[in-house]
């Protein structure tokens, strides 16, 4: 119970999820509401365009594309480390509906020689670039603060990881603590080859 400055009195509910930056945000940071989410608001867009296919060249579909799908998928999704299979599942569902949908495949076509064909990383594998994109500009000093301040490089030059230009990865034994930016971000950047991490400037590393 609440008592208000005017003398009246209200109740405080707590609620399962809350909405921040557009991103669902829920009690044990799962992020399954905000894909079930981006997934509705995706498949609406898809049958959009699809009324449309006829009337337009494949560029123009993959233009569509990027701007309804791609770029709800993308957003954020490096809150998506860690999360369960089911829900990449879902989310990689949706991109494969997009391919089949820019170069006109039947349902049932596989999906990944069709992103390769329109040089689509997988939902899993854009995740991990993002991740390594911000770790490279946390290595670079290009970073904000508070991305910098989440990392800590090993010194210890004793240990081979020291002289590879390794992150310390914290302990950690729960899923959503894992999908953190300290945890999934080192990760990422720790289990890329040394000719990537050693790249020069940030257009080359992309």
């Amino acid at each position: 119970m609440l008592q208000l400055s005017d003398g009246n009195h209200g109740t405080l509910t707590a609620k399962s999820t809350v909405r921040n930056l557009g991103i669902q945000l829920d009690s044990g940071l799962s992020f399954d509401d905000q894909a079930r989410i981006c997934v509705k608001t995706c498949y609406y867009q898809l049958r959009r365009i699809k009324q449309i296919r006829r009337y337009v060249d494949q560029d123009c579909l993959r233009s569509l594309a990027h701007a309804f799908i791609t770029s709800r998928l993308d957003y954020c999704n490096s809150l998506y480390a860690h999360c369960n299979v089911f829900t990449r599942q879902r989310l990689q569902r949706v991109q494969n509906g997009a391919v089949r949908l820019v170069l006109n495949a039947p349902p049932r076509a596989p999906s990944l020689p069709l992103l390769q064909q329109l040089h689509w990383l997988p939902i899993e594998s854009r995740v991990s670039y993002k991740l390594c994109s911000l770790m490279y500009s946390v290595t670079h000093g290009l970073a904000p603060t508070y991305l910098t301040d989440l990392c800590e490089q090993c010194s210890n030059t004793r240990l081979r990881s020291a002289s590879r230009g390794d992150y310390i990865l914290p302990r950690s034994r729960l899923r959503c603590v894992d999908s953190s930016f300290s945890i999934s971000a080192p990760t990422a950047w720790n289990n890329l080859p040394a000719h990537i991490r050693s790249c020069t400037s940030l257009s080359q590393f992309f």
